[in-house]
């Protein structure tokens, strides 16, 4: 008999997210290994000038002690808040078992928890501030901290 698909059993979820794009897994085990499904993406779609900010600056990068860029802010901003619209959105589509594990980078999990502050998210949520968005399924499959993070309680 075959295993039952994501659609028809509760899920534990999993998100892993950058400024650039937010990537929605299913959890679960195949042969007694951590196995991760990707359900859905949301890549950012937000530019700064889009916003009436300045147009994405060319050449050498600014220097680190360089003042910040309030642009860059605001964009991180609403790009966390759009994420989040739509993690809730595809949190109440899908029959999860109200867990949420989420990773990213310090800076933009920091614009995440400030945007789930004023939506709140239908799921228990544990966070890693680890930058896991760029990696394949294959290789957060066999990552050290998302394995302890969906390890089940020994």
């Amino acid at each position: 008999m075959a295993a039952a698909s994501t659609a028809t059993r509760p899920i534990s979820c999993v998100l892993v997210a950058d400024q650039q794009v937010g990537r929605l897994f299913a959890s679960g085990r195949r042969n007694g290994r951590l196995h991760l499904e990707e359900l859905a993406a949301h890549p950012n779609k937000l530019r700064p000038h889009d916003r009436g900010g300045k147009p994405p600056a060319t050449g050498p990068q600014r220097a680190p002690y360089a003042e910040p860029d309030r642009d860059h802010d605001v964009m991180r901003d609403q790009f966390a808040a759009d994420l989040i619209a739509w993690l809730q959105n595809e949190l109440r589509l899908r029959p999860t078992d109200g867990t949420l594990v989420l990773f990213a980078p310090p800076e933009f999990l920091g614009a995440l928890r400030s945007a789930m502050s004023s939506r709140p998210l239908p799921a228990r949520i544990t966070d890693q501030p680890l930058d896991l968005a760029w990696l394949s399924t294959s290789e957060l499959e066999r990552h050290p901290s998302v394995i302890r993070e969906l390890s089940p309680p020994e």
